[in-house]
C-alpha cells in the first residue's frame, strides 16, 4: 500500500522546481489539473496528520473532542 519510491519521486519533483517549470509551460487545462492534484495532495496530508495524531495519542479525542 505505501510506496516510498513514489513519495521520494514526488518530493523531488516538488523541491527541484520541475513542477513549477512544467506548470509554466503547460496549457490551461493542464495547469488546472496540476493545481487540482496539489489540492488533493494537501487534503490527503491533512488527513494523514489526523491519523498520525490518533495513532500517537489515541486518548486525545476523549480529552479534546474533534471540532466540526
Amino acid at each position: 500500500m505505501l510506496n516510498e519510491k513514489f513519495l521520494d519521486e514526488f518530493a523531488a519533483y516538488l523541491t527541484s522546481g520541475q513542477l513549477e517549470e512544467d506548470y509554466g509551460y503547460s496549457a490551461e487545462d493542464r495547469k488546472i489539473e496540476i493545481l487540482e492534484y496539489l489540492e488533493r495532495f494537501m487534503d490527503l496530508a491533512e488527513e494523514a496528520d489526523k491519523v498520525a495524531t490518533r495513532l500517537l495519542m489515541p486518548n486525545l479525542g476523549t480529552v479534546f473532542p474533534e471540532q466540526k
